[in-house]
C-alpha cells in the first residue's frame, strides 16, 4: 500500500516539500492543504507587482493546478485550513473556508509548511480602513483599491527592515508621498550596521522618502472610519493609508497544540532532518527555528533561501529519503534605490549581544580598474571574531556587485573561514569585468592587518613604572 503524505501550507515550502517528495517516493499519495485559493506565489515579489515593475499579481504564480495534479500527482486542496493534528491518530482536522466542510485526513508522514504572519500594532485606531500589512495578494490588491478608490496621496510605513523599506520605494514608484517610521535609531537594523544603512537612507531621502528614526508610532487618527492623520512621537502627520511592516510570528498555533517542541526563538524546533519532536512529522520554513552557522545558536529567519532548502530535505525525508539540512548564514539581499544591499552573518550589535566584541573593515572600492569606464563604487563592511580571527559577517552597498560578492562571503562563512583564509581564495580578474584585487579582497587584507595588530598589542609585556 503506498505511502500517504500530507503537507499543511502552499507556500514556496509546502510546494518544494511536495515536489521533492515526489521525486522521491513516486508511488506516493501526496495531499497538499492550502488556506488561500491560489497555489504558491512569490511573497517577496508582492512590492513589484504592486510597483507595476513586474506586470501583474498573477504572475507571481510559480504553477498552476495542473502542474501540481497532472504532471506531479499531487492531491492540491485550495481553501482548506488545517484546524487540528493528531499525532498518534495521525490525522489532520480540516475545514474547507467555502462551504464550512470538514475532513479528518490520515496521514503517514506530515510535514508542517505553516509560515508565518504579519503583525499589528496595538494602538488606538489600528482598526480603521485604510491599515494595511502586506503579506498576501489579497493584502496588496485591497491597499491598491483603498489607494485608488480614495485618491491617495501620502502614505505612512510603520517598519523600516526589508519590507518596509521595499513597500516605501514601491509607493513612491506608484507616485505617492512616503513617511517612514522606525523605533530604531537607523533603518534595516537587522541586515546592517548604522554607518552602512546610511548609504541607503540618503539614498532614500534623495527619492523623496521622509524618515522618522528613533520613533514611535502612538496612535492612527480617522475620519468616516477611514484613516487621515497618525501621531508619531507626539507629532501629528496627515496621511491616507497606514502600511505596518513591523515584524513576523511564526504560526506555530497547530504545531503547539498537538504538543510539538517549539525552540528557544518561539518557531518549530527541528533536527538536521527537519524532524519535529512528533514521530513522522516534519517542519520546515518561517513556522521553524533555524541553526544559524555563523553564530551556533537557533534563530527565526525568514528567507525563502531558507526555507526552499529546508523543505527540500523535509520533503525527501517525509518520502522516506535520507537528507540532512546544514543550517544557514543568514545571506540576505536587496536591491533599494538603485542599489544592492546584501550582508550575511549577525551586526555589530547583535554580536556584541551575543558577547562578541567583533573586529571589522570598511572600505570603498571599484568594481571594475579605474582607467575602464562603467565602474561602480562598492563599499564593503566585514567582520571577524578576534578570538579566533573567523570571518563573522559581511555587509555589502553598491550600484552592482554586491550580491554576488556576499554568496562568495557566505560561503567562506559557512565553511568556517578564517579571515586570513578567506583573504587567500584567488579571485578572476579582467578589465571589464574584475579589477586585479577584489574590494572585497581588500577589505579582508585591512581586516587581516587590524587583526594581526590587535593581537599583537595583546601579546606585548606590560611595563610598570615605580615612583
Amino acid at each position: 500500500m503506498s505511502k500517504r503524505i500530507v503537507i499543511i501550507g502552499c507556500g514556496v515550502s509546502g510546494t518544494t516539500a511536495a515536489f521533492h517528495a515526489r521525486k522521491t517516493d513516486r508511488t506516493a499519495q501526496i495531499v497538499l492543504l492550502g488556506d488561500e485559493e491560489l497555489p504558491e506565489y512569490s511573497r517577496c515579489g508582492l512590492p513589484y507587482a504592486f510597483s507595476h515593475v513586474v506586470p501583474s499579481l498573477e504572475a507571481l504564480i510559480g504553477h498552476d493546478e495542473a502542474f501540481y495534479e497532472q504532471m506531479n500527482r499531487i492531491d492540491l486542496r485550495l481553501g482548506w485550513k488545517a484546524t487540528s493534528v493528531n499525532t498518534e491518530k495521525r490525522g489532520v482536522e480540516a475545514i474547507r473556508t467555502k462551504d464550512d466542510s470538514t475532513e479528518t485526513i490520515e496521514y503517514d508522514t506530515l510535514v508542517l509548511t505553516t509560515g508565518a504572519r504579519t503583525s499589528t500594532v496595538p494602538v488606538p485606531g489600528s482598526d480603521l480602513k485604510g491599515v494595511f500589512t502586506i503579506r498576501t495578494m489579497n493584502d496588496v490588491e485591497r491597499l491598491t483599491n483603498h489607494l485608488a478608490e480614495n485618491h491617495a496621496k501620502r502614505v505612512a510605513v510603520i517598519g523600516a527592515g526589508l519590507t518596509g523599506s521595499e513597500m516605501a520605494e514601491a509607493l513612491l514608484q506608484r507616485g505617492l508621498a512616503v513617511l517612514e517610521a522606525e523605533i530604531v535609531p537607523e533603518i534595516l537594523p537587522v541586515i546592517l550596521d548604522p554607518d552602512m544603512a546610511l548609504i541607503i537612507r540618503t539614498r532614500a531621502e534623495e527619492h523623496g522618502v521622509e524618515y522618522h528614526l528613533q520613533s514611535t508610532l502612538e496612535e492612527i487618527k480617522g475620519r468616516n472610519g477611514r484613516v487621515s492623520r497618525i501621531r508619531i512621537t507626539g507629532t501629528e502627520h496627515p496621511v491616507d493609508a497606514v502600511v505596518i511592516a513591523v515584524r513576523v510570528k511564526p504560526n506555530t498555533e497547530l504545531a503547539k497544540s498537538a504538543g510539538i517542541a517549539l525552540g528557544e526563538s518561539g518557531g518549530i524546533k527541528t533536527d538536521e532532518r527537519m524532524a519535529t519532536s512528533a514521530p513522522n512529522v516534519y517542519a520546515a520554513g518561517d513556522c521553524i527555528e533555524t541553526y544559524d552557522r555563523i553564530t551556533r545558536r537557533h534563530v527565526f529567519f525568514q528567507l525563502a533561501t531558507t526555507a526552499v532548502r529546508q523543505s527540500l530535505v523535509a520533503g525527501i525525508n517525509a518520502a522516506g529519503g535520507n537528507a540532512k539540512y546544514p543550517g544557514s548564514t543568514g545571506v540576505t539581499t536587496v536591491k533599494l534605490f538603485g542599489l544592492e544591499v546584501s550582508s550575511f552573518g549577525p551586526t555589530t550589535a547583535l554580536s556584541e549581544k551575543l558577547g562578541i566584541r567583533p573586529v571589522s573593515v570598511r572600505v570603498t572600492g571599484s568594481t571594475r580598474l579605474p582607467y575602464y569606464p562603467g565602474g561602480k563604487d562598492l563599499t564593503v563592511k566585514l567582520l571577524a571574531d578576534p578570538k579566533d580571527g573567523r570571518l563573522l559577517g559581511a555587509q555589502l552597498v553598491g550600484e552592482e556587485g554586491a550580491t554576488l560578492r556576499a554568496n562568495f562571503a557566505s560561503m567562506a562563512g559557512h565553511l568556517g573561514l578564517t579571515v586570513q583564509e578567506f583573504e587567500e581564495i584567488e579571485t578572476c580578474y579582467s578589465p571589464p569585468l574584475a579589477p586585479v584585487w577584489d574590494p572585497v579582497t581588500i577589505a579582508a587584507q585591512a581586516l587581516l592587518r587590524k587583526l594581526q595588530t590587535s593581537q599583537l598589542a595583546k601579546s606585548r609585556p606590560v611595563t610598570t613604572v615605580e615612583n
